[in-house]
């Protein structure tokens, strides 16, 4: 469903550009960055690459990056944004990689909250991914993300998966700093940490690492208030 980011694309690059994305600039960009370095991989793989800065970071560090992005909106800005870099962007999705073409750390950034088919999703990324090889994934915090956000009613259960409605599958949603630039028509699917675990061992990889994103207090306070809870989390996995 890639028209559904391609308005907003301009709006996220100036956000993140401006610094008015805390999350993305000071909590997800170096924790993502962080945890890839760590695994000193020779070749990696984003998958919806948004805007392209955390591909832009990564080539700036010397790492060989190829990075695919569905929406054309997004895609065109991410073009810009890796234009002076080394980094191999592609307007397609996972399905039209070559089948030979192999990495040893793929990652996505709020992207599996999106997809439809999970199973799917999992199965392949792990497809493009050499043996004990690693995909690192982000996702809002399936605990406490409602509480935070309030997208779904007196419908909720925690151990129901669900989406906005049955009809539409969407949701709207602005920064904290950016409050008056409110992104509309995003899917969103709620489902409890036990169904991503469980998928992610059906389709072949085993758990290293989960960390819940809780920043530092002198970053929370740059919000103007302190987090409750985390509101996301982190995957670390590995391809059997």
């Amino acid at each position: 469903m890639p028209h559904r980011w391609c308005n907003s694309a301009q709006i996220r690059r100036e956000q993140i550009e401006s610094g008015a994305d805390l999350t993305f600039n000071e909590v997800f960009k170096p924790l993502l960055v962080s945890q890839i370095k760590s695994l000193s991989p020779s070749n990696v793989l984003e998958v919806g690459a948004g805007t392209g800065h955390i591909s832009k970071e990564l080539s700036e560090l010397g790492f060989s990056v190829t990075a695919i992005e569905l929406s054309t909106g997004m895609y065109g800005v991410a073009k810009d944004v890796l234009s002076l870099t080394d980094v191999r962007l592609l307007n397609c999705t996972s399905f039209n990689l070559e089948k030979s073409q192999l990495y040893e750390v793929a990652f996505s950034h709020l992207v599996a909250h999106i997809v439809d088919d999970l199973n799917e999703f999992f199965e392949l990324v792990g497809q493009h991914l050499k043996a004990n090889s690693h995909f690192i994934f982000s996702i809002p915090h399936p605990c406490f993300y409602n509480e935070y956000k309030g997208f779904f009613g007196d419908e909720y259960n925690y151990m129901t998966p669900m989406s906005k409605t049955p009809m539409s599958k969407t949701v709207s949603f602005a920064i904290t700093k950016d409050s008056k630039n409110k992104i509309s028509g995003v899917p969103y699917h709620h489902r409890p940490l036990s169904e991503y675990i469980n998928k992610l061992v059906e389709t072949g990889f085993a758990i290293d690492g989960f960390d819940e994103t809780y920043p530092e207090e002198d970053i929370q306070l740059k919000y103007g208030a302190k987090w409750e809870s985390p509101r996301y989390c982190v995957f670390i996995c590995r391809k059997l």
